[in-house]
């Protein structure tokens, strides 16, 4: 091999050893500091605390005797929207209540391969299909495979329901309307307000 061409730009060969150094001490690094965060870490963590709460004993979040991840996505809505709605100016005493369709959907890469094999015989032609499907995974740093995933959905919101006690209900309902539509990315329509009874 010559190496008379790459001798003579030696700015590049530099470049290139220079690269390979960044490589190798970065991986080196990340070794040396697990604490340093990274996409896989970030990704574990987002899920692994909705799995939590979706994992929590049904006792602990202070439903029937059966967990329900559902359930506790909901629950956890209603005590975030609960407190915000709370703030609203000229409102006391929200009560709301979400309902969820599913919990979180994680879309993970799958690796499809489908063959077809035809062969011709003297009495026609013959054809074989077959299809394989297989997920792709990542490893961990604990040598662990998991599932690589490409999108998390939201779970979908199929109504939400608030009882307010407002000093200007019109105005109150209107504002947590458009508060939940925004958060929640909900319709209006999927939104309802309700006064409180109130006490006699």
């Amino acid at each position: 091999m010559d190496w008379k061409p790459f001798l003579q730009n030696k700015w590049l060969v530099m470049l290139a050893v220079l690269g390979v150094v960044l490589i190798l001490f970065g991986t080196l690094w990340n070794r040396a500091n697990p604490s340093i965060p990274t996409l896989s870490s970030a990704r574990q963590a987002g899920t692994s605390s909705a799995e939590a709460a979706a994992n929590q004993p049904a006792s602990a979040l202070g439903t029937g005797s059966t967990a329900d991840p559902v359930l506790a996505m909901e629950q956890a809505y209603d005590q975030q929207l609960t407190a915000i709605i709370d703030q609203l100016a000229g409102v006391q005493g929200a009560v709301v209540m979400v309902t969820l369709d599913s919990t979180n959907q994680l879309e993970v890469a799958n690796d499809s391969r489908t063959t077809t094999q035809t062969q011709r015989t003297s009495s026609g032609t013959s054809s074989q299909t077959s299809q394989d499907n297989s997920v792709y995974t990542e490893r961990q740093a604990d040598g662990s495979s998991v599932p690589f995933v490409t999108a998390q959905q939201a779970p979908v919101v199929r109504g939400v329901l608030v009882l307010v006690d407002a000093d200007d209900f019109a105005v109150a309902r209107a504002e947590i309307i458009d508060a939940i539509g925004h958060v929640l990315d909900v319709p209006a329509y999927k939104i309802s307000v309700q006064p409180k009874r109130s006490n006699p």
